[in-house]
């Protein structure tokens, strides 16, 4: 469809002229393509592009060169602009006349306007010719002072893109290096045997003892989950009794859990799966049984925690404030005023029960942490350094 235009030109190519014209057109397309708002048109706008340029030849009949006219006449776009929507003037995708060529030719106006007054100005009296050959040098000194500073703006816009590059392919680079050093730091981390259990290549932790040290953690969370509601915060030998409650109820599931799975599957299933495997599935089962019981333990401690004297006075009080609003004044007995205050209660319930589970939660783990320990004042220690005898060296030293 692109080449339907010069059609008879074609046939009088040879076969290597006629790949060198294929290539061309299709290079043209590409740039049409990226232009074009629907791809699909870039064969057609081509087409019309060659049956103009024919126009102004006068025919095919015209053409003495075939080749270098399809080349570097018919298929080659002419801006008369920067755009690269612009050719002959006209806007590649909708056919009209190119806005910019139209500003630079006001632009072009305007100099010519004010170069004609500075003349003028400047030498007073001049003859028509000489005025207009006086306005035409300054004219084409213009332009070339505008083609120079073009052209340095295009080479420091190349040097930037220079530089881009440059700053890309170091980046690559460095990135390429890191990816490197990481993939070596992690198989020299995964080579490092297990520090609790010692299997080796288990990058410091196997799957298994990685479980156990989660199920572990889980497990003390949710006895102080429990501990929250059923015991005197005040009281550590009380949360201590309620923590180790939790941990039994959770080891006793996991116990049970584990021997049902070892009644659902053969002996030689497990022979097959080797002794790791096992294990693994012996962690990572006691680990979803803590996961699981943390759940359950939050939302028991939030029911417990929603029924206390603090989440009730808050759910009367937004039960209170619903009802007093001006709309609801009126009527409050009305099934739309309950239905508000309801949920106005409810979620204040919900927001004082999950605060307080916080603030407990925290007053928890502070308890639990261990108290930091703080070295004595050099006011003590100095009489007793003091009173140590110098060595023989130091001795010297001093003397």
């Amino acid at each position: 469809m692109a080449l339907a235009p010069v059609s008879w030109l074609w046939t009088k190519l040879n076969r290597w002229q006629q790949d060198r014209v294929v290539e061309a057109a299709k290079a043209e397309l590409a740039q049409l393509r990226n232009v074009l708002e629907w791809a699909g048109q870039a064969p057609s706008v081509l087409a019309s592009r060659l049956t103009s340029r024919l126009e102004e030849t006068g025919g095919e009949a015209l053409v003495a060169r075939p080749y270098g006219w399809i080349t570097r006449r018919g298929l080659v776009r002419r801006p008369s602009c920067s755009d690269v929507r612009c050719d002959d003037g006209a806007r590649i995708d909708t056919g009209a006349n190119c806005d910019n060529c139209a500003n630079i030719l006001h632009s072009r106006r305007a100099w010519r306007v004010r170069i004609a007054a500075e003349v003028d100005q400047e030498l007073p009296g001049l003859e028509t010719d000489a005025r207009y050959r006086e306005i035409e040098a300054r004219m084409r000194r213009h332009a070339e002072a505008e083609a120079a500073d073009l052209v340095a703006r295009q080479a420091e816009a190349r040097e930037g893109e220079a530089r881009q590059a440059a700053f890309r392919a170091e980046a690559e680079a460095q990135a390429a290096v890191e990816r490197e050093r990481a993939a070596a730091g992690a198989a020299a981390r995964q080579a490092v045997a297990c520090e609790d259990c010692g299997r080796e290549r288990s990058a410091g932790l196997c799957e298994a003892c990685g479980h156990r040290r989660q199920a572990r953690a889980l497990i003390a969370e949710a006895g102080l989950l429990a501990a929250t509601w059923s015991a005197d915060l005040t009281d550590p030998i009380g949360v201590a009794a309620v923590v180790a409650g939790v941990r039994t109820a959770i080891e006793t599931d996991t116990a049970a859990g584990w021997k049902q799975f070892l009644q659902l599957t053969s002996p030689a299933d497990l022979e097959a799966a080797g002794p790791d495997a096992t294990r693994d599935t012996a962690a990572h089962n006691a680990f979803a049984i803590a996961e699981s019981a943390v759940v359950e333990y939050r939302d028991q401690a939030l029911v417990m925690l929603g029924r206390s004297e603090e989440a009730q006075a808050e759910a009367r009080k937004a039960y209170a404030t619903e009802l007093a609003k001006p709309w609801f004044r009126a009527l409050p007995d009305s099934d739309d005023a309950q239905r508000a205050a309801t949920e106005a209660a409810a979620k204040a319930q919900t927001r004082t029960a999950e605060h307080l589970l916080a603030v407990r939660l925290e007053q928890l783990h502070t308890q639990a942490r261990p108290a930091p320990v703080r070295p004595e004042p050099w006011a003590q220690r100095l009489p007793e350094l003091a009173a140590h005898p110098l060595h023989e060296q130091t001795l010297e030293v001093t003397a």
